[in-house]
């Protein structure tokens, strides 16, 4: 092959000079630039032969040595072809999720690209079986508790950002509802140039801001899912506009949430003139931080062994006024113990009524073992017509996690407790329980693994699919449930 070349190489020579393009010269050097065909990437030099019959510009002129440079096509000149630019600037990859980013041109570091598409899933697929004594019958089934599909990313601009979340699950049948939808308007990064996440504007449908438990994922749960107490004081999602951002006092990270929204768990509802709301929006706020300690990716779990002590807290405040013609939020709170609702047992001449949400939470991760308290409590007055004496409720869950082998195997344990009036409209005070404990196996993280949980409850005061449990329900729960998320 070397041979081949060399040879071409000398007939292209020739060739250019009886064309009448070369110098006339008797002898000349000619050098190739091979390296892929040498040992080293010195070019080779050869001298050529005299052309026969290639005559002199002038007689007795001297014969002068001509060195000519023959380089290999560089790999950006074989891949000029307009057809194939747009190689150059689409990226496809995985971080923390399948990702396409697009900016046109596009480059995949998406923070920065104006176009990304980030989709994410995961599921839980659990098997539930109970012993009651009281309440409902028992279950034994298969269930998809959560089927979701996520597609985020950012549209125009790196600082405009979208969430769709699709969730399907065996409680709606074969329907799959949109269960979240939202955009994100990073309005300090793009008017002041502030740090990106300072300030940032929501509007949608989304959790919104006030516990830990329901702020958290259920990607995250160390147990099955949530407490009974956290989910008694939940207010869940809803239509709303908000601000929210995170700020770095003394060099830690401290977050901050505000919202305006429909109402308490007003998310599936419809909200045209003709829906089951009243006119009465409700306000909320979170806040967030990490005093000491770098917190780590997982929420509740620690995975990362923490060597040094971390620490979170937090704090949420949830208020509005219910109106008895929004019927979504006028039938939606549920008393002590009894879990009825608490529209069943006020007066009939009671239209409208004020409930003020409070919660407090710490937690902590340190060596393997992690720690989670969040208190709340709950008022509901200010009654129109003739019920006059404000209810109050408080309640807590704490739960106590431990690896046993680091990063693979967990034990964990949970207290839940409700105490309050509201199930006898102020007359005496009742309560419930759940006492819990878990198995942990994680598999690759939270993007797989096993849980299984034994749970007694004392008067379920809910009604909640997600935990199968329902008004009145006294016994055990018994769950196994595998995890898997991309």
């Amino acid at each position: 092959m070397r041979r081949l070349v060399i040879l071409l190489a000398i007939l292209c020579h020739w060739a250019v000079d009886l064309r009448g393009q070369g110098t006339g010269d008797d002898e000349a050097t000619v050098r190739l630039a091979l390296p892929q065909l040498a040992e080293s990437n010195d070019p080779i030099d050869f001298v050529l032969p005299p052309l026969v019959g290639a005559p002199a510009e002038s007689p007795g002129e001297a014969v002068q040595t001509q060195t000519s440079v023959i380089q290999p096509m560089s790999t950006n000149e074989i891949q000029s072809d307009a057809r194939l630019d747009w190689l150059d600037d689409v990226q496809v990859g995985y971080d923390n999720g399948f990702v396409i980013a697009s900016d046109h041109p596009i480059e995949l570091a998406t923070e920065d690209s104006d176009y990304v598409l980030r989709i994410n899933g995961w599921g839980q697929l659990r098997h539930t079986a109970t012993n009651f004594h009281s309440g409902t019958n028992d279950l034994n089934q298969f269930q998809l508790k959560r089927g979701r599909l996520i597609f985020a990313g950012n549209a125009f601009e790196p600082d405009l950002n979208y969430f769709v979340q699709l969730d399907g699950r065996s409680s709606s049948g074969d329907d799959v509802r949109l269960l979240d939808y939202y955009l994100d308007y990073d309005v300090g990064h793009a008017q002041w140039n502030r740090p990106r996440g300072a300030l940032v504007l929501r509007a949608g449908k989304y959790k919104v801001p006030f516990s830990m438990a329901r702020w958290m994922s259920g990607r995250e749960f160390q147990f099955a899912d949530r407490s009974v107490a956290s989910t008694f004081f939940d207010v869940n999602r809803s239509f709303a506009w908000g601000v929210h951002g995170k700020l770095h006092p003394l060099g830690r990270p401290f977050h901050w949430d505000v919202a305006i929204f429909n109402g308490l768990v007003t998310g599936g509802a419809e909200t045209g003139s003709s829906g089951n709301l009243d006119d009465n929006f409700a306000f909320s706020l979170r806040l967030h931080a990490f005093p000491t300690g770098d917190w780590g990716s997982t929420t509740l779990a620690d995975l990362e062994h923490h060597d040094d002590l971390a620490t979170r807290i937090g704090f949420g405040v949830a208020t509005t006024r219910i109106n008895r013609s929004g019927s979504t939020e006028f039938t939606r709170l549920r008393v002590i113990d009894s879990g009825l609702r608490l529209s069943d047992l006020l007066p009939a001449d009671v239209d409208d009524y004020s409930v003020a949400l409070f919660a407090t939470d710490v937690s902590t991760k340190f060596r393997g073992w992690s720690t989670t308290l969040e208190y709340y409590f709950r008022t509901i007055g200010n009654f129109s017509g003739s019920q006059s004496e404000d209810l109050f409720d408080h309640g807590l869950w704490l739960q106590i996690g431990k690896f046993v082998i680091p990063h693979r195997m967990e034990l964990v344990t949970r207290w839940s407790h409700i105490t309050g009036d509201s199930g006898t409209l102020g007359r005496q005070n009742q309560s419930a329980e759940e006492i819990a404990a878990a198995m942990v196996w994680y598999l690759r993280q939270q993007h797989c693994k096993w849980v299984t949980d034994a749970t007694y409850v004392d008067g379920a005061p809910i009604d909640s699919a997600s935990l199968d449990l329902a008004p009145g329900n006294a016994g055990w729960l018994f769950r196994s449930q595998v995890q898997f998320s991309f």
